[in-house]
């Protein structure tokens, strides 16, 4: 009988003293499988006992708002959580939105029920001023009761999401036979502790990140919105008695009135400056004059992009006529941008009352661009173009990010730098001596105009605590209000006037809607405020059109909810003492960067 083991050859082969071949794979797969569910088994009880409070809460929060009366006007107050997380007031004719009340994820929401629109007006009577006094004072006396009525939902509802978890864990145990906890009511009791103790520190994180600023950033939508377009005619909207401008007069008058009182506070505006950018050939410098002419702005600053191809030809003569109309009465600075070639920059220069800052030349494989600096009313502007042109070949044409950001950085560099890298990195001369002949001998810039945001962030780096405010664009959008003044200083980028002309059929992406902004300068130089307008391309009261200079737009009614106003006030910046601005002080002549 033959050893258990013998191999065929005649020797002896002993048994391996483990598991089978294949066993230990599948004992490990066990191991990770139990402790993967116990992981997924940990998150999804603790994922229940997170979401069923705070569902809870947001439920409670909708079902129940608060109800009150302020002046006969009845109203509710409701709160959200983690959707709709600023501070607004909702009417049919637009919302009126503080995004920066604080850091938490909850929002409050204002709205009127059933107003008698009659009686409203009837109540304002013709001291609108003195109706919104009331109003006012009569909302601060409610906001207690309105508080302890939000937070008493919130807690009820986590209160009410937490028995629920409680007692959907309870019987999963139950139907899974798994053994109760020895003092179960203790490890309860302990859970709504660690929830309290949550909650106290979000309210505390609340309390931290109040922002008691919160008025001075607001959001207006639809017809509140457009009516800011024309800020002369406000007063003749609210003082209309006809019954068809009652709803709009009305409202309108209220909320122009609660601006004003915001507005108490800030210094006299001294001039205006309206910000447009990439206007790409589109029709709409008719709109462009209508708004200059509605806030009385004293300069418009143009980042660039004024042509598709960098043509001659595109500059058609019905295009340069409404530029011209509107030069005619608003000078204008401008700067070249990436559509833009040297022939573009001949054509605006010939353009009456348009300043171009700095130059744009081509050179041996590519373009070179200069700074430009002048003095308007007060302020010292300088500008600087883009070196790329849309179309030609090599890093002059690309629209890679890899290839453009390095190119934009070393314009900027090689036009204003004053850090180390020779001749072609642009070393500022500090001998004033050393300048060329009509070249400007500049200190700290108030406004410094670029086409790209990416040269406005290098400007930052080349002539660190030297620039007050850039102003950009080419990205066809506008910067989020609250990144447009990080410490002191200003970064406004500013959205496509033109709303993208070809780049979006190019790129297949939609239309942007046109956006320009309105800067009010105080007299004492300080930039004070910023009102940023959106307005939805093609649509003007609803109806489908080439684009909105094709109708009446010397109207609200006109555009009905397609106009977003954002107005931002700006905290004070590092002017000097004594300094004073105002259109009587007129522009100077554009000169050179010193080199």
């Amino acid at each position: 009988m033959p050893m258990a083991g013998n191999r065929d050859d005649g020797q002896l082969q002993l048994p391996f003293p483990g598991p089978p071949r294949g066993e230990r794979p599948r004992a490990v797969a066990r191991r990770a499988g139990r402790v993967a569910g116990r992981v997924l088994g940990f998150l999804a009880r603790w994922v229940l006992r997170l979401a069923l409070p705070l569902l809870c809460a947001a439920a409670v929060m909708q079902a129940f708002p608060y109800h009150a009366t302020v002046q006969g006007v009845p109203f509710e107050v409701q709160g959200t959580l983690l959707h709709r997380t600023t501070l607004s007031a909702d009417t049919t004719l637009g919302s009126w939105e503080f995004p920066d009340f604080d850091g938490l994820p909850f929002g409050v929401h204002i709205a009127p029920e059933d107003v008698d629109v009659l009686q409203l007006t009837r109540l304002v009577g013709g001291d609108t001023a003195a109706f919104v006094a009331r109003l006012q004072a009569d909302a601060t006396g409610q906001v207690p009761w309105i508080a302890a009525w939000l937070v008493g939902e919130f807690l009820v509802g986590l209160a009410i999401g937490l028995a629920i978890a409680a007692a959907v864990n309870m019987s999963l145990r139950y139907l899974r036979g798994a053994p109760r906890r020895p003092h179960e009511l203790r490890h309860r009791a302990v859970q709504l502790g660690a929830a309290v103790l949550v909650t106290v520190v979000v309210g505390g994180y609340g309390v931290a990140t109040y922002n008691p600023d919160w008025v001075r950033d607001t959001r207006l939508t639809g017809t509140l919105a457009a009516a800011q377009l024309f800020p002369d005619q406000l007063s003749a909207y609210y003082s209309q008695q006809s019954k068809a401008f009652d709803v709009l007069g009305s409202v309108v008058g209220i909320q122009a009135a609660l601006q004003a009182r915001i507005e108490q506070e800030a210094p006299v505006t001294a001039l205006q400056v309206m910000v447009i950018s990439d206007m790409h050939l589109a029709a709409d410098y008719a709109l462009v004059g209508q708004y200059a002419a509605s806030y009385g702005v004293d300069l418009i600053l143009n980042a660039g992009d004024e042509s598709e191809f960098g043509t001659r030809e595109e500059l058609t003569p019905a295009y340069l006529d409404a530029l011209r109309t509107v030069t005619a009465t608003t000078p204008m600075l401008w700067v070249a941008g990436n559509h833009d070639s040297p022939a573009t920059v001949e054509v605006m220069r010939s353009v009456p009352n348009v300043t171009m800052l700095g130059t744009k030349s081509a050179s041996d494989g590519g373009y070179v661009v200069t700074a430009g600096v002048l003095q308007a009313y007060g302020l010292t502007i300088a500008g600087l173009s883009d070196p790329r042109v849309y179309g030609v070949p090599g890093a002059f044409g690309a629209d890679a990010r890899d290839v453009t950001d390095p190119l934009e950085r070393a314009s900027v560099q090689a036009a204003v730098g004053q850090r180390g890298g020779g001749d072609d990195a642009g070393t500022a001369a500090a001998d004033p001596s050393g300048l060329p002949d009509g070249a400007a001998q500049v200190g700290p810039v108030d406004l410094f105009v670029t086409h790209e945001p990416v040269q406005a962030q290098e400007l930052r780096t080349v002539l660190p605590g030297q620039v007050r405010q850039t102003v950009s664009g080419h990205v066809h959008a506008q910067n989020d209000s609250g990144k447009i003044q990080d410490g002191r200083d200003i970064d406004l980028v500013e959205g496509s006037t033109g709303a993208g002309g070809l780049d979006n059929i190019v790129r297949g992406t939609a239309r942007p809607p046109i956006a320009f902004s309105i800067e009010s300068v105080g007299a004492d130089c300080q930039f004070t405020r910023v009102v940023r307008f959106q307005i939805a391309p093609g649509q003007v009261g609803g109806t489908p059109t080439a684009t909105p200079a094709a109708t009446d737009t010397s109207s609200p009614q006109a555009y009905g909810d397609d106009v977003t106003a954002s107005t931002v006030y700006f905290r004070p910046q590092s002017v000097d003492a004594g300094r004073v601005c105002g259109t009587e002080l007129g522009i100077g002549t554009e000169a050179p960067w010193p080199r």
